[in-house]
């Protein structure tokens, strides 16, 4: 479970201060599956950053699994990102210069994994997400849908129980958005949390339900059918 406890991050500058998120209280349960919606400058990629650990709050808390992270060392937020959390970018977040499979081993590396767990591991998820054929070739040489699905097979082989999704379908065509978001469908049916930023209603609508962000602060929560 994640927890945001009167959670507020302000950005600073010599002739500027925003504040990004303003008291947020917000629960995301195990096995939740969560749109996050809101004009540009509303706080929802912030706030996904924030959840995901990739940026820290001014005040406020957040717990994940139970753990305080508000105050930990740099060292052991980094230990909870690299055990629990898992991001999927609209650029796709690549290494160039690494292969389709390299890319989706770096999980398994930074965890010093056995070689051939490793590759047992990087194959099966390959398989399942009809990419293997690509294993070889470098993201230049695949279009969007197969670096997107790359990078989602990275997501998935790394075991982690968070998924975050910063706009994942935001460079796709409309019939290769709905066929990733059919992979999250199968994510989350798997048992997996997740929080998908997304500005698309129709994204929006594989989610649970879809929190609106407005200023900073929870707009409103709407469950979805």
């Amino acid at each position: 479970m994640i927890e945001l406890r009167d959670a507020t991050k302000i950005y600073k500058g010599e002739a500027y201060e925003t504040k990004a998120i303003d008291h947020m209280d917000l629960t995301i349960e195990d096995g939740a599956f969560v749109a996050i919606m809101g004009r540009s400058g509303s706080g929802k990629t912030t706030l996904l950053n924030i959840v995901g650990c990739m940026d820290s709050l001014t005040s406020g808390e957040l717990f994940i699994d139970g753990e305080k992270l508000s105050g930990l060392s740099e060292h052991k937020v980094g230990l909870v990102r690299r055990d629990k959390i898992s991001f999927i970018f609209q650029n796709y977040a690549l290494m160039q210069h690494y292969t389709v499979y390299e890319n989706i081993e770096l999980p398994l590396n930074a965890r010093n994994c056995k070689p051939k767990d490793k590759k047992k591991a990087v194959n099966e998820i390959m398989e399942k997400l009809d990419i293997a054929h690509l294993a070889s070739k470098f993201p230049r040489q695949i279009s969007g849908g197969e670096q997107q699905r790359t990078a989602i097979a990275r997501a998935m082989v790394s075991g982690c129980k968070y998924i975050l999704a910063d706009e994942p379908t935001g460079a796709l065509d409309s019939m290769t958005a709905g066929e990733l978001m059919k992979l999250f469908q199968m994510m989350h049916e798997a048992g997996k949390t997740i929080l998908v930023v997304t500005h698309d209603n129709e994204v929006a609508a594989y989610a649970q339900k879809t929190i609106i962000i407005s200023d900073g602060k929870i707009d409103n929560i709407k469950e979805n059918k």
